[in-house]
């Protein structure tokens, strides 16, 4: 629907604004004085035809690319996060659990896809140079990790995932519980969304493509799971031991690590560095190929047009060597025209570099998808495992209750747990201790501080046998929210650990 405008192509100098009539053949000029055509003026009706067409072309992705990447990114940690979340956190089905909205895998790929809803998407930028978003808009890393409840309406920011999380894990009811483990999925597809838009090159280079992106186009006729064949790009994890360059929170790395600084580009080639980094220092958009004429961040350097190699005669297309060999596809950069004049108006061209030497075309987006498909998955795949991080280890669980000789019992026992805490996470914080009762209702049991140095943590509860299925296990459930790592803390995070407490009989004391 973004397509529908009447104008697709344009030309700005300081002095006027070129355009060709749609009724005749003449040059049609227009004054500055008369008409300023400014990249302002660009994100002003980038925003009406946001508010107007659902479908304007702020987005990065296609709705099918997103649910396609996010679906990628759990099938890399598929089998470790079901078995977790059904051994470790109690969550009956795991993966594909039923849950209010669906299976955990479908609401994440359903929050890859609503996080474009409205105008959200304005907050999908960040450009790694000079770590703003667009215009007024939050970055992508500020909007991932805004407050509790701050995204307005619909919050599903990194925060808010956790206090899902917590949620599901505490609430005391099943109803409020499975509601509230939807809410996590869904955030966690949301963030996912925030660090795929990274790895498209207008999200990183501050063009708001108002309207059109050849990347985004070209990827919606392709599949997300063709370009992957050969393995994803995972970021190192160590990176998220380490406090964030741009905010304190680890997380934020993942975004932008704030190593490469507009003149250092080969320090974006490692597994160390944020997507945006890389993103931004290798790939051209349509908008924003340097001496083009280009509004949108003229002042990006790199990939410089001198650096540029021409691909084996007779292709007319140039390669950037630290992409690869000058015969590798993906090394493919941009295209020479060989038209060295202003380029007709023509109102059927969608693509923006009308001074004719470079423009991009379905070669340079498909290498452009080769080099930054594996990476949208890869980076997705680490906001699970950090999420969903710290395997607590259960060392002891029972629930004791003592017989008297005449074979009948006291009217409680002692519901007891200890769990091992690796000594790398360092947790700071408060920890709960619940259990279950036949209804699905959680009770509080014990909570209370938790130190970093004390990793074996139990609760401990004289419970009623009237409130207990008899002889049966007891559901139980530990959950510590605080600081939390390994390596640098995340200030606002949860680990847990739940299991079933079998009986034990005691003989009473005489």
């Amino acid at each position: 629907m973004h397509k529908s405008f009447f104008f697709k192509r344009y030309f700005i100098n300081n002095e006027t604004c070129l355009f060709n009539s749609l009724f005749n053949e003449k040059w049609l000029f227009f004054s500055s004085s008369h008409f300023m055509f400014s990249k302002w003026v660009v994100l002003f009706w980038t925003i009406v035809g946001g508010v107007i067409f659902p479908l304007a072309s702020g987005w990065a992705w296609e709705v099918n690319t997103h649910k396609e990447l996010t679906k990628e990114a759990i099938t890399v940690v598929e089998a470790h996060l079901s078995t977790h979340l059904i051994d470790n956190l109690g969550l009956e089905g795991g993966l594909n659990a039923s849950l209010p909205g669906g299976t955990p895998i479908t609401l994440m790929q359903q929050g890859s896809n609503d996080e474009d809803n409205g105008i959200r998407f304005f907050r999908h930028f960040h450009d790694p140079i000079s770590n703003a978003g667009l215009a007024h808009f939050d970055s992508a890393i500020d909007w991932s990790l805004r407050s509790i409840g701050n995204q307005g309406g619909d919050a599903y920011s990194w925060n808010d995932a956790r206090e899902y999380f917590f949620k599901a894990l505490t609430s005391p009811t099943k109803a409020e519980r499975d509601e509230y483990w939807g809410k996590t999925f869904r955030a966690l597809g949301q963030v996912m969304h925030l660090l795929q838009d990274s790895a498209n090159p207008s999200h990183v280079r501050d063009d708001p493509h108002p309207f059109d992106d050849g990347l985004h186009d070209y990827m919606e006729r392709k599949s997300v799971h063709s370009y992957i064949g050969g393995g994803i790009f995972r970021p190192n994890p160590s990176m998220l031991e380490q406090v964030g360059a741009t905010r304190a929170e680890p997380f934020s790395n993942l975004f932008d690590r704030n190593v490469y600084f507009g003149s250092n580009p080969q320090v974006t080639l490692g597994t160390d560095i944020g997507v945006t980094e890389y993103t931004n220092a290798n790939f051209f958009t349509d908008d924003t190929i340097p001496g083009q004429g280009s509004i949108f961040n003229a002042e990006i350097t790199y990939p410089a047009v001198t650096e540029l190699v021409p691909a084996p005669i007779p292709s007319p297309y140039l390669t950037l060597p630290r992409l690869g060999s000058v015969a590798f596809s993906g090394a493919r950069t941009a295209k020479l025209t060989g038209n060295k004049a202003v380029a007709k108006f023509l109102l059927t061209n969608t693509n923006l570099d009308l001074l004719g030497q470079l423009k991009l075309d379905d070669a340079v987006y498909e290498a452009q998808a080769q080099n930054l498909i594996p990476r949208a998955v890869g980076y997705s795949a680490a906001v699970l495992s950090y999420f969903f991080r710290g395997d607590l280890s259960l060392k002891s669980n029972e629930y004791s209750m003592c017989s008297n000789p005449d074979g009948t019992f006291q009217p409680g026992g002692h519901l007891g747990v200890d769990v091992e805490v690796p000594s790398n996470l360092l947790l700071e914080g408060e920890g709960a201790f619940y259990y279950d009762l036949p209804d699905g209702s959680r009770v509080l049991a014990v909570e209370g501080p938790v130190e970093p140095t004390n990793i074996e943590l139990g609760g401990g509860k004289y419970i009623l046998l009237n409130q207990l299925s008899f002889f049966k296990p007891i559901q139980w459930t530990i959950v510590f929210q605080g600081k939390m790592g390994p390596g640098a803390k995340e200030p606002h995070a949860v680990v847990a650990l739940s299991g079933k407490a079998p009986w034990v009989d005691v003989r009473c004391p005489i």
